[in-house]
């Protein structure tokens, strides 16, 4: 995802980086020296400024600092096109306290950073508050991405899936029920369209968002692992590769897309959803606290999985998710302070009001779903694995930006699906390993 905003740069050692905020605290350093949690500490963070999910972060940081005199918190954006400065920083040796996107034990190019990170298992041990250890507070389900080797380098602060958003008024008008197959899909959308609505709401402007369609029906059509693996090896030869593309083909040809979406960047697109313009989306379950303070009061809004392909041989109850995993490099001065952060980040009462608040999607036990999105838990609950979006190309740039450049192609019509086909495959080969 890529963000815009009015931000201030700053030389940090060979990368420049961007620093939202910092608040708490003495400024020149003062409380009590004996207190590991009174230290000045750099925080990753994924919103952008002036967002109430970054004011929210800075919430839980301010709450130690009045309680530790001397904590003092600066936070630096850390999503998206700031990645290889962040990287840099890195290997460079001037990384920041804490960061995401720097592990994830599904992905082999996540690693580079391991021997870097706090291995948090002994603190994961350690009991907190309302009973049972910090560790035990996670979904069993993070531990997939969470641990290598017996060893746990980072926590979930929040996870998220991908799944078919649908306006439910338009579809009660219509007398439609949410698809669940890609031919009660392809149904639905004929019938968006007869009565004037857009079907699909989708930007042209991040080749990933289109992506999301292909990759899974690449992995209704084939699977995760043999999708995953043919991203990297360039080998797309199974014929549930062919279908996939034709199938997204088949939606452009047919019109589901939205007009002039390939001039329409990705927030845009989404207001033109919740102003009723489309009357689905595919998105991440990050839309709803993304967009909070655009999405109208007396707007109907329901989720159900992407459709499946019955007869495919692929995976038909599984998800594309994604986790922010927020891990503490071992190199800090305030690893104490990273970690306390990091508990009360992932705390059931802050999990708790950020889903209320922020209608983020929680990994720890006991948090309910956010409220006003019909159809969430059931997503959530019938998801039989939560494989990696984007088959962790984001941890491959060049990989990522040539795949999705094709992707693009195919749905601005410059290709057909076997042009599609045939150019990923070599655009995959081309790319080192």
């Amino acid at each position: 995802m890529t963000v815009q905003f009015s931000r201030r740069a700053v030389l940090a050692g060979s990368a420049s980086v961007v620093l939202l905020s910092a608040c708490g605290g003495d400024p020149s350093g003062g409380g009590d020296p004996a207190d590991p949690l009174a230290r000045e500490i750099e925080i990753g963070v994924l919103p952008a400024e002036g967002t109430s999910a970054l004011a929210f972060i800075e919430e839980i940081g301010q709450s130690i600092a009045d309680e530790h005199p001397g904590a003092k918190f600066t936070y630096t954006f850390a999503n998206s096109k700031v990645r290889p400065m962040m990287e840099q920083r890195w290997r460079s040796g001037n990384a920041p306290d804490t960061d995401y996107y720097v592990f994830n034990a599904q992905v082999p190019q996540s690693w580079e950073f391991q021997d870097k990170l706090v291995d948090l298992t002994p603190y994961l041990a350690e009991e907190v508050d309302g009973g049972g250890t910090w560790g035990d507070s996670f979904l069993e389900g993070t531990k997939s991405v969470t641990v290598r080797d017996g060893k746990q380098y980072g926590v979930v602060t929040d996870g998220h899936l991908l799944a078919l958003y649908y306006n439910k008024k338009v579809f009660n008008d219509l007398g439609l029920n949410a698809p669940t197959t890609w031919d009660e899909f392809i149904e639905v959308g004929e019938k968006v369209k007869a009565a004037g609505t857009a079907p699909v709401a989708v930007t042209g402007m991040y080749e990933p968002y289109m992506g999301m369609w292909i990759d899974e029906l690449f992995m209704r059509e084939v699977g995760y692992q043999k999708a995953y693996d043919a991203a990297y090896s360039g080998d797309f030869s199974d014929p549930g590769f062919l279908s996939a593309a034709q199938k997204v083909q088949d939606m452009r040809d047919r019109g589901f897309l939205m007009s002039g979406f390939q001039g329409v960047d990705f927030t845009p697109t989404q207001i033109e959803f919740f102003q009723s313009n489309a009357a689905m989306i595919l998105m991440g379950t990050w839309l709803t606290s993304e967009m909070a303070d655009a999405i109208p009061d007396d707007f109907e809004l329901a989720v159900t999985a992407f459709p499946t392909v019955p007869g495919a041989a692929g995976d038909q109850e599984a998800a594309l998710a994604h986790n922010n995993i927020l891990a503490i490099n071992n190199e800090s001065e305030a690893i104490e302070l990273a970690v306390e952060f990091a508990k009360r980040f992932t705390s059931k009462e802050v999990q708790t009001r950020r889903s209320t608040e922020l209608q983020t999607v929680s990994q720890v036990k006991d948090v309910p779903v956010p409220a006003g999105i019909d159809g969430l838990e059931e997503v959530l609950t019938g998801a039989t694995d939560l494989n990696v979006r984007y088959y962790g190309l984001e941890y491959s740039p060049d990989r990522m930006t040539a795949y999705y450049r094709e992707v693009a192609k195919l749905f601005f019509g410059e290709q057909d699906a076997e042009q599609f086909i045939t150019a990923l495959s070599e655009a995959m080969k081309r790319i080192p390993s």
